[in-house]
């Protein structure tokens, strides 16, 4: 295989260096750190560590923390949870109630060196239960929590399976058992490690912490914080320092004369510092258990705040133990141009780094990122997969170019706010409920799915298909609607065009190409398509229903998948932007919520697909693009370079990237 011009040139200089070095004494060597330092580019910039807040979910916090935190259970990208039982085992006990018993495993650690314990779980049911929160918190358009008074308890982040599990979970050595009110279907991924409940309590609790990076106040100290000096019950561990933070010794005097052992003393001062540290520690983790155990309001006021504040990026570039995670890799650097990760010495699970650190880059453009691979600066790109992205990555060599699909680009109706397909504007009719799903039904039949699929997606990913899944994936089997289901286009509906607002985000080019396919096709059913004009879709979607009739958006995979399916078709669910409501799919989709095996789930959200479908509520099209490229190496040819082998297509869209990541992760333990 011919390789590019640009490693060509490397070579060569390596070359010229070597034969360099016949004649001379010395010469400039490669930099041995390179080849251990992988370089990943991708337009999706880190917000957050906490998995639990909007900015956490963002596609470029998911990237990230797939790469740093580790936990119970993954989520494939078909729904499948993956255990990961270096971390610890989550199993079902009971169905009625459904009780779930997590382990901890001896191997489960933080990156600071401190063992994972019961209190990070508690903390993350306090945050995510909603069962000690005060008040409701105002979410802003984004979802996220709007202005809080400061003496309140308040988390914000009700999640729709925890908020089932009103009870303290309990605690007994390693293991948490959470008994549910009633059964969730994704009890499975439903609990997990999240933010590190030593560090979050010290910031919280600790008079002497600093304020967190942001801003946020200095909180005084609360009822239930450790004395200065006392004894955590069980550890013998004093619970907090005079002055210094867990972590950071006191420096002490040497005496001149002990000079000939100073290593000795080192070896044992580090020794005692190591465990003056855990024990610290230690005192922090029970302090949270305390406050959530005991409901004890003054420690969980400041315990809330700070959950909500840790883990952000500005935060912890500023503060580095907010970068406390469990992963294989700990971040050690954020800034504009991206994060940087490097290996955890403390990681002891099955799928350590393969190695020594990790950038992921987000400041490049699409063609930039293509450019960067060519001249060995970057060694994975996920750039936007566009025309001439594609052409410019065709003409590299030496280049692993994978495409595929990631979100199900869909099309939605709008059924209420007064619409073309709200029932009440056709009052007038005899049955306005069946003329609004006649109508609703007419129009998506016209859609060319087939030729969207040719136009838009196939000159970018040539095995695109249309597709038939109503929901992102979410089960073991990948469920889908049954194919064929899509209506044939008839005669016009009416003489006159009834005019549809058509909602997408047109500076992606795929849906920019849909549309007008959409627009050519249903003018011959009798519809006037007409883009709405929207500064943000994507708020326009959630937050002005009376805007818009239809909308061609991606459906992306959720942290909850069956929950979110639930939220988002359900009559008046917290998410459904369409305002579909169908009292026999309530049925379904109720039973789908509370179902608590994993193929019955899968059963049941095809059967509701089907619904969908057949109601005229929803038109799956067609998976979006994405493409992924990487450097092809050989060791001896591009010495200082890292190689990288098996690396899968990005899928943005996914809630949990973790087994991307598997390229850049050994197996062996």
């Amino acid at each position: 295989m011919t390789r590019p011009a640009a490693r060509g040139s490397v070579v060569l200089a390596l070359l010229g260096l070597a034969l360099g070095g016949l004649t001379a004494c010395s010469s400039d060597p490669v930099d041995p750190a390179r080849a251990g330092t992988v370089v990943v580019s991708a337009d999706l910039p880190f917000a957050s560590l906490n998995g639990a807040t909007a900015a956490g979910r963002a596609p470029g916090s998911v990237l990230v923390r797939g790469l740093v935190q580790s936990g119970f259970t993954t989520l494939a990208a078909d729904g499948t949870v993956v255990p990961d039982e270096s971390f610890g085992t989550v199993e079902k006990v009971s169905d009625a109630p459904l009780t779930v018993r997590y382990t901890i495993a001896p191997t489960a650690r933080w990156s600071d060196g401190v063992p994972v314990t019961p209190a990070d779980l508690l903390l993350e049911w306090a945050a995510r239960s909603a069962q000690l929160d005060e008040i409701v918190p105002e979410l802003d358009a984004d979802g996220v929590v709007a202005t809080t008074p400061d003496d309140v308890v308040v988390f914000g982040a009700a999640s729709a399976a925890l908020v089932r599990a009103s009870a303290v979970p309990a605690v007994e050595g390693a293991t948490v058992t959470v008994v549910y009110d009633s059964p969730v279907a994704d009890w499975q991924v439903a609990l997990d490690v999240n933010l590190p409940a030593h560090v979050v309590g010290r910031l919280a609790l600790d008079p002497a912490a600093p304020p967190l990076p942001t801003g946020t106040p200095t909180v005084p100290a609360a009822a239930g914080t450790p004395a200065a000096g006392a004894t955590s019950p069980g550890t013998g561990a004093a619970t907090t320092p005079a002055t210094d933070a867990p972590g950071t010794p006191t420096p002490t005097a040497t005496d001149d004369a002990d000079a000939t052992d100073d290593s000795d003393a080192a070896d044992a001062s580090d020794a005692t510092d190591d465990a003056d540290a855990t024990d610290e520690a230690a005192a922090w983790a029970l302090a949270v258990t305390t406050a959530v155990q005991q409901q004890d309001r003054a420690a969980l006021v400041p315990l809330s705040r700070v959950w909500r504040a840790a883990g952000r990026a500005g935060d912890v570039t500023a503060d580095p133990t907010l970068t406390t995670t469990t992963g294989p890799y700990v971040l050690a650097r954020v800034d504009a141009s991206g994060v940087e990760a490097v290996r955890n010495a403390h990681y002891d699970g099955a799928a350590p780094a393969a190695y020594d650190r990790v950038q992921v880059r987000t400041d490049l453009d699409p063609l930039a990122q293509v450019d960067a691979l060519a001249a060995d600066e970057v060694d994975v790109a996920a750039p936007l997969s566009t025309t001439d992205v594609l052409a410019a990555a065709e003409r590299l060599e030496a280049v692993a170019l994978r495409t595929d699909g990631d979100a199900v680009l869909q099309l939605v109706v709008q059924e209420s706010a007064g619409g073309v397909f709200d029932p009440a504007a056709h009052a007038a009719a005899a049955d306005p409920a069946a003329t609004a799903t006649d109508l609703r039904r007419a129009f998506l039949a016209s859609v060319p799915r087939d030729r969207v699929v040719a136009g838009a997606v196939q000159p970018l990913w040539a095995r695109a298909d249309v597709s038939d899944v109503v929901a992102a994936q979410v089960g073991p089997t990948g469920p889908a609607a049954a194919p064929g289901e899509q209506a044939e286009p008839g005669a016009p509906v009416t003489d006159d065009p009834l005019t549809v607002r058509v909602l997408t985000n047109t500076a992606d080019p795929v849906r920019a190409t849909a549309l007008e396919l959409l627009t050519a096709a249903a003018a011959e059913a009798g519809f006037d398509v007409v883009p709405v004009d929207a500064d943000d879709p994507s708020q326009t979607l959630r937050t002005r229903p009376e805007d818009w009739d239809a909308a061609l958006v991606p459906v992306a995979q959720e942290d909850l998948p069956v929950a979110a399916f639930v939220a988002r078709w359900r009559s008046g669910g917290a998410t459904n932007v369409t305002g579909h409501s169908d009292a026999a799919l309530d049925a379904v989709l109720d039973a789908l919520a509370a179902q608590a095996d994993p193929q019955g789930a899968a059963e049941s959200l095809a059967a509701a697909s089907d619904a969908l479908l057949a109601g005229g509520a929803a038109l799956p099209v067609v998976r979006t693009p994405a493409l992924t490229l990487a450097a092809v190496r050989d060791r001896e040819q591009d010495p200082g370079l890292p190689v990288v082998t098996d690396v899968p297509v990005l899928s943005a869209s996914l809630a949990d990237l973790t087994s991307w990541w598997d390229w850049a992760r050994t197996a062996d333990g």
